[in-house]
């Protein structure tokens, strides 16, 4: 059997917890992790930023020669 690890369990919750589709009971246990544990609100907010991140670069517009360059790194699906 192994040992409960609440760092484990945090890191399963993490992207529900972002997409806000925990239970109330599920967020609150999220957040007391979250509000103790140094390492895992560190994971937190890096993946905060990440997402905005991500979020930000989905609304640049790409160049023709950028669109042409990726175009030609795809793999043909067989």
């Amino acid at each position: 059997m192994t040992a409960y690890d609440p760092c484990a369990h945090c890191e399963e919750m993490m992207q529900p917890y972002m997409d806000r589709v925990l239970t109330d009971t599920e967020r609150a246990e999220a957040e007391t992790h979250l509000d103790e544990c140094t390492y895992c609100r560190k994971r937190y907010h890096f993946e905060e930023k990440l997402r905005q991140f991500v979020r930000q670069v989905g609304q640049e517009q790409m160049t023709v020669e950028l669109k042409t360059k990726l175009a030609g790194l795809r793999t043909p699906l067989q």
